[in-house]
């Protein structure tokens, strides 16, 4: 990755970009076996591997801050996963169904020494020191149980309801990041998209999410006409890992961004999906109409900050209205998003204004290919998505301060969604 030159791309000292290069490998295998018991139980087993490898440095350019020697950003980063699971499935009767699961998770992560840009830089050796000394292999033993009961009294409803354990192991860009000495090397490891500077911690804990649901269906007996569900959910994720004061980062900020690290917290979140659809007109001449609906809410509380969550999506609402006719489908969908109030301070989360959209699908599918046209906000609104991020396209590169004339990306735009746009794809089946 580099910057071009529309922006601070020529620096002092003959300098020329800002090159970051990151190469990454990931491989895995997956063996699942079901085992029909008798006419009542199913088991399910098997066992999972996935092993992942990260190298992240930045080369040298120019003769001045960024050089003579490159960043060691993360040096052969590790990250190898064992799971083995299994689940049993229980149909009693006509009524009533249940499920029981249970996985356990190893994960394994280590590092190698780093180092800056310089080696006679006293921040770049004392954080590079401190970090090469601790003891970087981490091992995190975690377990996931999942447990459902399904409820069918007739043809015409069913109710589900589940408590869940899950659990996540830090990555490794929030365990081994590990400078904070300026406000570029902590800009160029934000993958959170806000604008605002990271560095790691290796004494992260695994996430541990207990989540209670519910689901009720409801539909016609023959399960074409008409059909409403309806889930809420509660979950409560204890070592939550969220952005937090950064106290080792020595430098200030004047862009308006800030400088974070990472903690284990408490969190909280609540929410509903309801979906639901219904058969308008079905006819030979003019095909079948049906409406279909989404509604999604959810909300998010940092329990030990008394915060609100990062990147929580508003209340939203899709209603579409969709015809079939022979081998055509078409489909005229409204979006709806309201205004999002509840954002996080710690990250200077921006709100953005609710808005609504229009969009247009139509496919056409034969024996062997299908045809899928869409046009997406067809009215060619301008609106923000309330998961967009900062805008960071002009200024600057990873600079807090002004450099050569030229003022750095600045705190308060968000990045406009996307206008009118006209997408087709061909798919052939073999």
């Amino acid at each position: 990755m580099d910057f071009g030159e529309d922006k601070l791309f020529a620096y002092p000292n003959k300098a020329y970009g800002m090159p970051m290069d990151t190469s990454g490998k990931n491989t895995g295998a997956l063996l699942k076996v079901n085992v029909p018991l008798n006419t009542r139980d199913t088991l399910r087993v098997g066992a999972e591997y996935q092993r992942y490898r990260l190298d992240d440095w930045w080369g040298v350019s120019g003769t001045g801050g960024m050089s003579p020697l490159p960043f060691v950003n993360i040096n052969n980063g590790q990250r190898d996963r064992y799971d083995m699971f299994a689940e049993w499935e229980a149909k009693w009767n006509q009524q009533w169904l249940s499920q029981l699961g249970l996985r356990s998770s190893t994960v394994a992560m280590d590092a190698g020494n780093v180092h800056g840009y310089k080696s006679n830089d006293a921040v770049y050796e004392a954080q590079a020191a401190k970090f090469n000394a601790t003891n970087r292999s981490k091992t995190d033993h975690n377990w996931d149980l999942t447990a459902l009961a399904k409820f069918t009294p007739d043809n015409q409803q069913s109710y589900e309801a589940g408590y869940a354990i899950k659990t996540r192991s830090p990555n490794l860009y929030e365990r081994y990041t590990w400078s904070s000495k300026s406000a570029m090397v902590m800009n160029m490891n934000n993958w959170v998209g806000d604008g605002n500077g990271y560095v790691g911690d290796i004494n992260l804990k695994p996430e541990v999410a207990h989540t209670l649901s519910m689901t009720g269906n409801w539909h016609d007996a023959a399960q074409q006409k008409w059909r409403l569900k309806v889930t809420p959910y509660v979950s409560r994720v204890e070592n939550y890992i969220d952005a937090a004061a950064c106290p080792t980062c020595v430098n200030t900020r004047t862009d308006g961004f800030v400088n974070l690290s990472l903690a284990n917290q408490t969190a909280r979140l609540y929410g509903a999906d309801i979906s639901a659809n219904m058969v308008l007109l079905s006819s030979s001449a003019y095909g079948s109409f049906d409406a279909k609906s989404l509604l999604n809410y959810v909300n998010g509380k940092n329990l030990t900050t008394h915060d609100d969550l990062y990147n929580i999506m508003p209340l939203n609402l899709k209603v579409a209205l969709e015809q079939r006719l022979g081998q055509w489908r078409n489909t005229i969908e409204a979006k709806f998003v309201s205004a999002k109030a509840n954002v996080q301070a710690v990250r200077q989360e921006l709100p953005t204004a609710g808005y609504g959209l229009l969009n247009f699908y139509s496919s056409y599918e034969w024996k062997q290919a299908r045809l899928d046209i869409g046009v997406e906000n067809m009215l060619n609104k301008y609106y923000i998505h309330p998961l967009g991020g900062a805008y960071l396209g002009q200024g600057a590169t990873m600079m807090s301060n002004s450099m050569m004339g030229i003022t750095p990306p600045q705190y308060g735009t968000l990045v406009p969604a996307m206008g009118r746009s006209i997408n087709t794809s061909v798919t052939f089946k073999f």
